[in-house]
């Protein structure tokens, strides 16, 4: 769950006027790992003198005592190689520190207490540490060669863990927006210096690794180092290697030279607080004239500002890395975007060979078909800044050669789509913080002037919707760490004044809905990790008691259904690096024993579906443009 990173009180720091050379009110502290005084110190920015007891807001180093540390993981904590503040999607917030040196620690404590949640020491040089959204940590290890995911969700003292073999492991980044962990190195074959992002599958219990290996991109100079988000952008990462600092766009794959002065050589660390300022440290023996610091060849006691330019020097310490205290992953959790196709599955059940492009816009992040009962379809598509639009295709198959803008609101992020059997369609959208909107098209094809807010929850992230042969229309919520919730429009074309739980599942990622011609109404959720399950409500409108899995792929990262008029389903599921799968329920009941796949494209984004009576199905296809 995202919030405005302005909204984070405690953390805010109190400025003065941007523009001069102090920081920008709004923005966080900033956090350095002292290796001499082995502990972590936030800093307050705004003040100017870092020695002084004003400017520390937070320290914290393992305790016995206060800490539930055991000593013997106290005296492996040396060498602070890297740390983050995360918040969990319960609230709770937590920091996830790794050390390093032959035999170096890795653990997560509460924030702001410091008492110990999981611990464990370990050898080969730790270099970056990363909390999960389901609880457990992700380490990188430089001499070890490798990057693990320990399932420190289990308990305090969880050892099993996923390994994914990197040579020079030095960075770990969870990345929200398309779930994926970014890791720096060197590929250990080749040798090859690489940043890549790696797929976290499996359970919370038994993670899993694998690169998603269209993610790969050689590095423009050797010696990776630091990988971290982009506060203004979650298309861009900050990327540093041996002797420069980079901007990297995820979607054109193009690495740019970091602004503002701040591409050097032998930067530790990187990242830009909320107002635009970059945030860096470098080594001092790289500096002319070098620096102060001589506890090692890599620590600094200063941390670098750019944009405006400062520094803050803490005498004596000795920093590797420093980062804005952002609880936060990233500025906003936003997809990936990229254009429209439709693939058609015959009557017959045989699918078409290609893809035949329906929308060329590039920056579509969602798209939603429906089928209406003369034959036609609509493509609702999303376009982030600039709103939702509309697409027809004729009955005869002709598509309308230009979308029309039926809704404004850049900030919507999610749409789904219901056609009713008299020829009409409701039209339902997310607007983070706002809720759920809906907009109805009447069966002369006219919109409504305006929408209609039916869910004022602002917490929603995803959207569904179906409608049943009586008229009515269901709507799908994502709540997270709430669960899925359903809200009915009766056939008067009323909302019901609130919505029912259906799904106590607190970590769904994705929805889709389908309706029968028998009434019944299938709802399909996609939990990372665990896979795809299918919700039934019968005719008479009881829901069953559980879902039940339908798919236990636990990479699946999108899911679309369409119904057809023999009483079939179909279900269609994204696994980013291999493509989308399709997998049938018989009027009968009887899943087909394993899917099957219809696209081999393994850069799409999203799917929706959406079958004719005639009895063909759709499906719409959304793949990622930097593939």
């Amino acid at each position: 769950m995202r919030k405005s990173a302005m909204v984070a009180v405690m953390l805010v720091s109190m400025g003065l006027p941007a523009g001069t050379a102090v920081a920008a009110p709004g923005d966080y502290w900033v956090a350095g790992g002292d290796q001499t005084g082995r502990r972590l110190i936030a800093f307050d920015p705004a003040v100017a003198d870092w020695n002084s007891p004003s400017a520390v807001k937070w320290t914290w180093q393992p305790s016995v005592t206060t800490g539930r540390f055991t000593a013997d993981e106290v005296s492996a904590f040396g060498l602070i190689a890297d740390f983050k503040l995360r918040e969990r999607p319960s609230g709770e917030r937590s920091v996830v520190v790794a050390a390093g040196g032959s035999r170096g620690i890795a653990a997560i404590v509460s924030y702001p207490g410091g008492v110990r949640q999981w611990a464990r020491i370990l050898p080969g040089n730790l270099h970056a540490a990363e909390l999960l959204p389901d609880g457990n940590i992700a380490v990188a290890a430089s001499t070890g060669g490798w990057v693990r995911v320990y399932a420190s969700s289990q308990g305090p003292n969880a050892a099993a863990y996923a390994e994914f073999p990197l040579a020079d492991a030095h960075a770990a980044l969870w990345d929200p927006a398309i779930r994926r962990l970014w890791v720096i190195g060197q590929d250990p074959v080749t040798r090859q210096h690489i940043l890549t992002a790696l797929a976290v599958e499996g359970t919370p219990a038994r993670p899993a690794l694998r690169e998603d290996t269209q993610r790969r991109r050689a590095l423009e100079t050797p010696g990776g180092h630091d990988v971290y988000a982009y506060a203004h952008d979650t298309g861009k990462l900050w990327v540093t290697t041996g002797s420069a600092a980079y901007l990297y766009d995820k979607a054109t794959r193009i690495f740019t030279a970091a602004p503002a002065g701040a591409n050097r050589g032998a930067v530790k660390s990187i990242g830009n607080q909320p107002s635009g300022q970059i945030v860096q440290t470098r080594a001092d023996a790289a500096k002319t004239p070098p620096g102060s610091c001589t506890a090692s060849t890599w620590c600094t006691d200063t941390v670098d500002f750019f944009s405006p330019s400062m520094t803050r020097k803490r005498t004596g310490a000795a920093f590797y890395k420093a980062r804005v205290w952002s609880p936060y992953y990233s500025v906003a959790d936003r997809p990936l975007r990229g254009t429209v196709r439709d693939r058609v599955r015959a009557a017959s059940g045989a699918w078409d060979a290609g893809t035949a492009e329906v929308d060329g816009n590039g920056g579509i992040s969602g798209a939603a078909v429906a089928a209406l009962p003369d034959g036609g379809l609509q493509v609702l598509t999303v376009v982030p800044g600039s709103g939702v639009w509309s697409r027809g295709r004729s009955p005869a198959g002709v598509w309308d050669e230009h979308a029309v803008r039926i809704d404004g609101n850049g900030d919507i992020t999610d749409v789904a789509a219901a056609a009713l059997p008299g020829g009409g369609l409701q039209v339902l959208t997310v607007v983070p913080g706002s809720g759920v909107w809906s907009r109805g098209r009447g069966a002369s094809g006219a919109w409504d002037a305006s929408a209609v807010k039916i869910d004022d929850n602002g917490l929603v992230s995803r959207v569904s919707a179906a409608a049943l042969p009586d008229g009515s229309v269901h709507a799908q919520t994502v709540v997270p760490g709430a669960g899925v919730w359903n809200r009915t429009r009766d056939q008067a074309g009323t909302w019901a004044a609130s919505s029912v739980r259906i799904d106590g599942e607190a970590a769904v990622a994705a929805i889709s809905a389908a309706g029968l011609p028998d009434g019944t109404l299938h709802v399909q959720t996609v939990v990372p990790g665990s896979g795809v399950w299918n919700l039934r409500r019968a005719a008479a409108g009881t829901w069953d008691a559980s879902a039940a899995r339908i798919d236990a792929n636990g990479s699946v990262s999108a899911v679309s259904a369409a119904g057809l008029p023999d009483g079939g389903l179909r279900v269609q599921t994204v696994v980013p690096g291999s493509g989308v799968w399709d997998r049938g329920r018989t009027a009968s009941g009887v899943w087909e024993a394993s899917a099957t796949r219809i696209d081999a494209n393994g850069s799409v984004l999203d799917v929706s579906a959406a079958g004719l009576r005639e009895g063909s199905l759709h499906l719409l296809t959304l793949p990622d443009i930097a593939q």
